[in-house]
């Protein structure tokens, strides 16, 4: 059997041969986050209770939806021109995205920062009806900043290939530290309530804008060339991240506006309910996370040098690794997911139905491949705002109806539907405007044989 895994391994073309070796430390880097937030998310749910947990994690949601609207759908436009950049060697294109994305960003930063912790006790109090979310959400906003630039300079990591070390910044460095804090914190019997995680939580993403921002400054290519003018003005980049606002924001806010939604129709204890079923479902589609980081810069370039065979039988090959790891995984949350959750501490058993109801949409999500990111790359970031544009209204009037009516329970329900019908509109879509089917079928048909 490994004789025949090796021999199936040599006869992969060369593209779909890096895509695996660079997501090979990739998702060693992502298992390691995931373990970390795990560890960490166990120790905050034993000690929390499942509201306090839910508090903690309706704050981090808030935060995650204000920082899309701080970037601007920057990441993934310079994720591509970097990408272009790198593989032109113009490093002077590369500088003026860097330069103008820190000001613009970084500004925009600042007054959202101070706007929302001005309104922070009014969100708690009148929105959320939750008068503990205050201070979180206070504490969360002070480091908007930093995270902003933190998610910059991984945008430029994965436009220069270096993958594994932007997925470090995305997520595994920052929970890291908080589970190292957390876990000390734990271990010598120390208080732990939602302002203290609030505060170790910040401390980690303090550390990765740091850390991040010394290793940018150590790889770029730029350092010593063309000090003059920006030759990319601050209205060009926002006219150029048009598209790419609507595609970053409207795909990560489906992904996550069911939580916060809870939070307002529901209570905190079903939010908390609801954060460790959706993050543990997340886990069938990491792999997809990490391909994709992968794979875009090679869709950018291998579509503007027109090897649309090539890329094709890369994006089949990739795709029907990522059914078999989907499969695998959402397998093992249908007959193990009681004994998983029992982890968390008494009532989060509760979230068992929501586990399997998530993980289910997000088996849709990896089966269908990185159709999302192939319209992306290849010119088609209009059509993919459109898709996730009707995502997001189809999702948040489901999720009103639902929610009203049936608790967490509704918003699994409708994040499973939005999520399945997004990702075949993507498949159908990349195929007539790209020209590749991101499904496998002659491979499944293969196999099935």
């Amino acid at each position: 059997m490994i004789r025949a895994f090796k021999r199936k391994i040599h006869l992969l073309d060369e593209h779909t041969l890096e895509v695996l070796r660079k997501s090979g430390l990739s998702i060693i880097v992502k298992v390691l986050g995931m373990m970390t937030w795990v560890g960490s998310s166990m120790i905050l749910g034993r000690t929390l209770g499942v509201e306090g947990f839910g508090i903690i994690n309706l704050s981090n949601n808030i935060i995650t939806i204000l920082l899309l609207f701080c970037m601007l759908g920057h990441p993934q436009l310079l994720m591509k021109e970097i990408a272009i950049g790198f593989s032109q060697e113009k490093w002077q294109r590369i500088r003026d995205y860097m330069k103008s994305a820190y000001i613009l960003n970084g500004a925009v930063a600042l007054i959202i920062s101070v706007l929302f912790i001005t309104l922070a006790p009014y969100i708690s109090l009148h929105i959320f009806r939750e008068p503990a979310l205050t201070k979180p959400l206070i504490i969360a906003m002070a480091v908007v900043a930093p995270e902003v630039f933190s998610r910059i300079f991984s945008s430029a990591l994965t436009g220069y290939r270096k993958i594994w070390q932007s997925n470090l910044v995305d997520n595994t460095l920052s929970s890291g530290v908080t589970f190292v804090i957390i876990l000390i914190l734990y271990v010598t019997k120390h208080h732990i309530d939602v302002v203290i995680a609030a505060y170790v939580y910040a401390i980690g993403r303090l550390t990765v804008a740091l850390v991040m921002g010394v290793y940018w400054e150590k790889i770029k290519s730029y350092t010593h060339q063309w000090k003059g003018k920006s030759s990319i003005s601050i209205m060009e980049l926002m006219k150029k991240s048009y598209p790419f606002i609507w595609f970053g924001s409207l795909g990560t806010l489906t992904a996550i506006l069911d939580g916060v939604l809870v939070g307002w129709l529901a209570n905190a204890e079903q939010v908390g309910l609801y954060s460790v079923a959706l993050r543990l479902a997340m886990l069938t589609s990491f792999i997809l996370a990490v391909t994709n980081s992968t794979v875009g810069p090679k869709l950018a370039a291998m579509y503007a040098a027109k090897e649309l065979h090539a890329m094709t039988k890369m994006v089949h090959r990739i795709s029907f690794i990522l059914i078999s790891a989907g499969a695998f995984i959402l397998s093992i949350f249908v007959f193990g997911g009681h004994f998983i959750l029992s982890f968390w501490g008494h009532g989060f058993s509760q979230a068992y139905i929501l586990l399997v109801l998530l993980s289910t949409g997000q088996f849709v999500n990896i089966a269908t491949g990185p159709a999302g990111f192939l319209l992306i790359m290849c010119g088609q970031e209009r059509i993919h705002a459109y898709i996730s544009s009707f995502s997001l209204i189809f999702n948040v009037l489901l999720n009103y109806y639902l929610i009203t009516n049936y608790g967490a329970l509704g918003a699994a329900v409708a994040t499973c539907l939005t999520v399945s019908v997004e990702n075949i509109i993507k498949v159908v879509f990349a195929w007539k405007y790209v020209g590749v089917l991101t499904i496998p079928l002659n491979i499944i048909s293969k196999y099935g044989k």
